[in-house]
């Protein structure tokens, strides 16, 4: 028996194993945070990061946990690997250890959200999210560390169409929680816009609160702005008041619907062409 290549079998096994785990714990997650909202706990302004950060790690580890696992099973079947081999029972139970202990610290995190405010039925829908798969995890590997026989695969063919469809169920429905990856570069096209407005605001405050007035041009203060992104895209600057001015720019999307950022929040727009109205905030001088 070749030791060492099961022990990378199994622990590759591991590896991807927590991935998915993880990454479909994830996806759940954030279907219970979209259908029953915390409005005390969740973050103002939502990021789908995390979720594609879940759908990247099931696309990556799933084909390489059931192939892994494939091989690890056709061993068994074959003899090449013995059922009582250290090497199995040693590096089964070390999986257990593993996932013991990322539910265990799983528990506390919602709990001690739960103890911090969190909603009821978010808290305890995510305790049920967190259980379940725990309870498919270590039911499987318990019953596979104390079976005798591997000539019949019934329950693995079980286990695998029952992971296997939860797994495609939870990855097909995140992609009605994210952005498309077009919409996604439109919005940090957009971002990088709204960063330069906000820069550009900030100058001029400065300007205004120095010399009593708003700018002729942005070239009254050329030094404080950072340039556009590529270099090509044009800003409007326009007077509309003693303290009030607008600026305007092609936007690649809207945030009037989706507010995901600070700046989204303050600097409202629709997609196309789009003029934003600000007025200079006024900065109270120190007097000594």
């Amino acid at each position: 028996m070749n030791s060492a290549k099961f022990a990378f079998y199994y622990m590759l096994s591991l590896v991807t194993l927590i991935i998915i785990s993880l990454s479909f714990g994830n996806i759940l997650f954030e279907m219970i945070n979209k259908f029953f909202p915390d409005i005390a706990k969740t973050i103002y302004y939502y990021s789908d990061s995390p979720i594609k950060g879940a759908i990247s790690g099931i696309l990556i580890a799933t084909p390489i946990f059931y192939f892994v696992m494939n091989k690890i099973y056709k061993s068994l079947k074959s003899g090449e690997l013995k059922k009582d081999s250290s090497v199995r029972r040693w590096l089964t139970y070390f999986i257990l250890f593993v996932s013991s202990v990322v539910v265990i610290g799983s528990l506390i995190a919602i709990l001690n959200n739960f103890l911090d405010g969190a909603l009821t039925v978010n808290s305890v829908l995510k305790i049920l999210t967190v259980l379940f798969i725990a309870a498919l995890i270590f039911g499987f590997y318990f019953y596979d560390i104390k079976r005798g026989d591997f000539k019949d695969y019934k329950i693995n063919a079980i286990f695998f169409y029952i992971s296997l469809a939860l797994i495609s169920a939870a990855f097909i429905s995140s992609f009605f929680l994210i952005d498309s990856p077009q919409e996604s570069r439109n919005r940090k096209l957009d971002d990088k816009i709204l960063s330069d407005f906000n820069t550009i605001k900030f100058a001029i405050d400065n300007y205004y609160n120095e010399n009593e007035k708003l700018p002729q041009n942005l070239n009254d203060v050329e030094s404080k702005i950072i340039k556009p992104y590529n270099g090509s895209l044009d800003y409007e600057y326009e007077i509309t008041g003693d303290k009030k001015y607008k600026l305007c720019a092609e936007f690649m999307s809207s945030n009037l619907e989706k507010i995901k950022t600070y700046s989204d929040n303050n600097w409202k727009h629709d997609k196309g062409y789009q003029c934003i109205e600000k007025e200079v905030d006024i900065y109270n001088k120190v007097i000594y």
